[in-house]
């Protein structure tokens, strides 16, 4: 076979050698050409993906820090529930005491034990109040540092036109007692 071709290529004429070899060099430059179109897609598509994992990384790291701060904030938490030793009843009477609001009731509620934490609770009903007053009265008895809070309230209006009938639950978080 390999004499079949040399016998060929001998038979052609000059012009048509020549046609050959610059057929045949262009068959070489484009096959050189598509090995190097195929290998840049390559190493671009992998400079993509290592760019793409870098921001994931960078993401990652992000997040790690607000995980970490947030996990921060939560054990904080829950060492100032542990240390809770809020009487509602006391603290209830101070507030009072410091706006003249007038307390008609008080209900101890029995305390909701939510997982490692007990929710302790008093129900209070106040007959005759201005809504300026309740409102000041409300901002005061929430405390988030103490964990009381006000989980329910009803609001009624009297019949005198101004004042308002009253009656929420006031709440605290403390540390569940084992048994």
């Amino acid at each position: 076979m390999k004499e079949r071709l040399i016998a060929s290529f001998a038979a052609l004429s000059s012009r048509e050698k020549n046609i050959l070899v610059v057929f045949g060099a262009v068959l070489v430059l484009f096959a050189v050409g598509a090995v190097f179109l195929f290998f840049d897609d390559a190493v671009d598509t992998r400079r993509e993906e290592i760019a793409e994992r870098r921001s994931l990384m960078e993401k990652v790291t992000v997040h790690r820090e607000a995980f970490r701060r947030a996990r921060d904030r939560e054990a904080a938490t829950l060492l100032a529930i542990q240390n809770n030793e809020t009487n509602l009843n006391s603290y209830l009477n101070g507030v009072r005491e410091t706006y003249g609001v007038e307390i008609s009731t008080i209900k101890e509620l029995k305390a909701e034990k939510k997982g490692e934490f007990q929710k302790e609770m008093i129900e209070v009903g106040i007959r005759s109040i201005e809504m300026d007053v309740l409102m000041s009265f409300l901002y005061a008895l929430e405390d988030k540092a103490r964990f009381v809070f006000v989980p329910s309230i009803s609001i009624k209006k009297r019949f005198d036109g101004k004042n308002y009938e009253v009656t929420m639950i006031v709440a605290t978080l403390k540390e569940a007692a084992e048994k």
